[in-house]
């Protein structure tokens, strides 16, 4: 590990380089090369000007590839770059320029911030900025502002090109699968050997097969995409809604636009998002050679509408997504059969067949119901609940609340059966008399009162009865999930043979 050492010593000063490219500094040739080459030429021609040793290591290069409308500060790079900086592992960031550093003014500024903080002098050489300067933050906010400017304009004249680009019939970006792109002419041209494929694809879904199934039956054919790829479920489904492959372009379907919201720490950011804008889109029929026909792809189009309005989704809370792996380490994900029977199955199984995955469906009551009981069972062993107290208003307050809800309903559909005819007075009188005595019972457990400055709970009073039977109404399968989540780190299933077992690894650290 590099360490970083006072230049006063006249020990060698460690740099580190930050680059970073999008899709406009691309069109203008500001490569990642470039930008990393420029730095260490600066290095170098710094070093010999003061008769210094500057020092750029490999290990120290960060880079940022391609990566729009996220904050500054969630980059990968650059939580490496903060993290190296505040465990003192060089002592000068160089960056080409500071709109590479970062388009957005408040992110560029709170960089500065925390890299000065951290002792690092921060060199921008396009604009000759330097922190250890006098009124280096005023300087360097100037810079930044008119970056961002800048920025704004070039990526308003890239989508106004982009766009005439698409009026005039050209193609902007990589050809689509089943397509090459003409070089000269900038028009797409069809690939004679992944066009047959494509129309397959189209061929096959009206023939009854889903995308998952297609996906699959070519992966066992060993047909690679045009990038040697497997084909996955999600790629399939692209493909029959692309109107490109009835020759159409349809450019600026998604539009950015910048929004602004409160961050994690209370302040607001700048996000950029997509969104569908139908004044943006370019639509040029006829505008390269088909690869199916019209009445072929709104054929598929209409089933692909009528897939989607059959299948829905029914808003349940399932146990184990996001928390479950498959004994190959994919996610599990959940499948209902047409008995309306939820299993779990692998992810990487789901989007690019057996030939990636062969484990099998799991049951998901089944699944749940053992992992809920191996949970209690190890939580009783090996946690110390029952000497636990918290305070406060903790997730039992909510479970109350979601049982004097559940309740309340069942006395307004009990009702209404008495107001319909379907029950006697009596009957009435006598289911209600019971939810009653479940009401009372339930108010004095949480002391009649709305709301407690504080109360006492013992957790194993309420964490132990959550993890007893698998909840299957909403509200009480929410609060079921949340508990095992905070509980439970993987559920990683190592074998179905003869019986489903399982590894889980716990948080019991943090809780």
């Amino acid at each position: 590990m590099i360490q970083r050492r006072s230049p006063d010593n006249g020990a060698a000063r460690v740099c580190a380089i930050y680059a970073r490219v999008s899709d406009e500094s691309q069109v203008h040739g500001d490569s990642l090369d470039h930008q990393i080459a420029y730095a260490r030429e600066y290095a170098r021609r710094r070093a010999s000007d003061a008769e210094e040793v500057w020092v750029v290591p490999d290990e120290l290069v960060y880079v940022d590839e391609g990566i729009t409308g996220l904050s500054m500060v969630k980059r990968p790079a650059v939580l490496r770059l903060l993290e190296d900086a505040r465990h003192g592992r060089f002592d000068v960031l160089l960056c080409k320029g500071i709109s590479r550093f970062a388009r957005d003014t408040v992110d560029a500024l709170t960089m500065l911030r925390s890299l000065i903080a951290c002792g690092v002098q921060v060199i921008s050489i396009e604009e000759n900025f330097d922190s250890h300067r006098d009124r280096a933050e005023f300087v360097f906010t100037i810079h930044s502002a008119l970056a961002q400017a800048e920025s704004e304009k070039t990526s308003v004249r890239v989508r106004l090109g982009a766009m005439q680009k698409a009026r005039s019939g050209r193609w902007n970006g990589r050809p689509p699968d089943g397509y090459r792109l003409n070089r000269e002419t900038q028009r797409l041209e069809i690939d004679d050997e992944q066009a047959l494929v494509i129309r397959q694809i189209f061929a096959m879904y009206l023939a009854g097969f889903g995308c998952r199934a297609i996906a699959e039956r070519l992966n066992q054919q060993g047909i690679v995409t045009a990038n040697g790829k497997l084909w996955s479920q999600r790629r399939i489904a692209r493909i029959l809604q692309n109107p490109v492959y009835c020759g159409e372009i349809v450019y600026g379907r998604r539009t950015k636009r910048m929004r602004f919201r409160q961050g994690e720490s209370g302040i607001v950011e700048r996000r950029t998002d997509w969104v569908h804008d139908d004044a943006e889109i370019v639509h040029v029929p006829e505008a390269h050679p088909a690869l199916v026909d019209r009445d072929m792809f709104a054929a598929v189009a209409h089933r692909l509408q009528e897939r989607r309005l059959q299948r829905g989704r029914d808003g349940s809370v399932h146990l184990l997504v996001g928390v479950a792996r498959c004994t190959c380490g994919g996610r599990l994900v959940t499948k209902e059969n047409g008995h309306h029977t939820l299993y779990y199955r692998c992810a990487r199984q789901a989007e690019f067949g057996r030939v990636a995955c062969t484990a099998p469906y799991v049951r998901a009551d089944d699944l749940e119901q053992a992992v809920l009981q191996r949970i209690r069972e190890d939580v009783v062993t090996h946690l110390p609940l029952r000497d636990r107290v918290v305070t406060g208003r903790p997730l039992r307050r909510q479970a109350i609340d979601v049982e004097r809800s559940r309740l309340v309903a069942q006395f307004e559909k009990l009702f209404a059966a008495y107001a319909c005819g379907a029950l006697s007075l009596a009957q009435f009188d006598h289911l209600n008399g019971q939810l009653r005595e479940r009401l009372a019972a339930l108010e004095g457990a949480s002391g009649g009162q709305e709301d407690h400055g504080h109360e006492e709970v013992r957790l194993a009073d309420w964490i132990l009865p959550w993890l007893a039977v698998r909840s299957f109404d909403l509200e009480s399968a929410s609060i079921q999930r949340r508990i095992l989540t905070t509980l439970v780190q993987e559920v990683r299933l190592i074998s179905f043979n003869p019986d489903i077992s399982a590894v889980i690894r716990y948080r019991f650290a943090e809780v």
